[in-house]
């Protein structure tokens, strides 16, 4: 609009002189004036519009001279410039990067594994790097220098933060050692607070991370099969411990009944002859010997 504003400001002093010129007959002296009088309500009009943007709420307005940052910001909102200076616009607003469900993100975890994490984060750009985030990044197929930002400094830097934190990430040791099951693990409680810190120290000269949620992470088939492996053998060691100890049990229960029947047997053969019991209770009772022997 400038620019515009400019030539219409030309064309308004050439019509001027034109209709004050002595040598220009009355018609075309009348043209002019009428001429001039357009033109410098546009050029005015014009160079007033190239002074005033409009920012969208929760963005930062990028001040430029010809295109290029003066590292000058605004606020959202009406704002005035110079009629050669121009704002652009660098969201500032709430951000999400959620790759939930289907859309979770892979990565490889502890013994080359692969996991997929579904996680949402919550992130805002700081106004303060606004202007040198503007000048760093170039529209590119359609996109916002806000959009190649995202694409190809904010994002990277997640992936590689999960990518990171989840290297030692072992599904294995959520196995119920007594039990052989295999809950879902909370990666909020593990991994919320690593992956803040992660991304704090990557990105936290340029975003604010506001939040992290995770939900239960899914496996590559190997990994599935590896965890149903290790919690079967879990159950199978389990279920042997349960039958030896069964075994011992049953062994001593037949030792008592084998002394149980001795001694009863032996009670009832002394009250068949009708001697005293109490030689029956001796831990040396023996069915070979009639119990009637040293009697005469």
């Amino acid at each position: 609009m400038f620019v515009l504003g400019i030539i219409l400001a030309v064309v308004a002093v050439v019509a001027l002189l034109v209709a004050v010129s002595g040598r220009t007959i009355p018609k075309t002296r009348r043209t002019a004036w009428l001429t001039f009088a357009g033109a410098s309500l546009a050029a005015v009009g014009f160079l007033v519009a190239s002074c005033i943007t409009v920012v969208p709420t929760r963005n930062v307005g990028i001040v430029t001279a010809w295109n290029k940052p003066t590292g000058r910001t605004t606020g959202a909102g009406l704002q005035w410039t110079a009629p050669w200076e121009d704002i652009d616009e660098w969201d500032a607003s709430g951000q999400t990067y959620a790759h939930l469900g289907e859309e979770c993100v892979w990565v490889t975890i502890a013994a080359q594994r692969r996991a997929c994490i579904p996680v949402q984060i919550e992130w805002s750009a700081k106004a303060e790097k606004a202007p040198e985030n503007w000048a760093a990044y170039r529209e590119v197929g359609g996109k916002s220098r806000f959009e190649v930002f995202v694409e190809r400094r904010v994002n990277p830097q997640i992936n590689g933060s999960l990518t990171s934190i989840f290297a030692s990430f072992d599904p294995l040791g959520a196995v119920d050692v007594t039990s052989g099951d295999a809950p879902a693990p909370d990666l909020n409680k593990t991994y919320k607070e690593p992956l803040i810190g992660a991304l704090t120290s990557a990105l936290g000269d340029e975003i604010v991370v506001k939040s992290v949620a995770f939900e239960s992470p899914r496996y590559d088939d190997p990994t599935t099969q590896a965890i149903a492996a290790y919690g079967q053998k879990i159950l199978e060691a389990r279920n042997l411990e349960i039958d030896r100890a069964n075994a011992k049990t049953r062994a001593e229960i037949t030792r008592t009944d084998a002394s149980v029947d001795q001694v009863a047997r032996c009670l009832q053969i002394a009250e068949k002859l009708g001697k005293e019991p109490g030689l029956c209770m001796g831990s040396g009772v023996s069915l070979t010997r009639p119990v009637g022997q040293t009697e005469k």
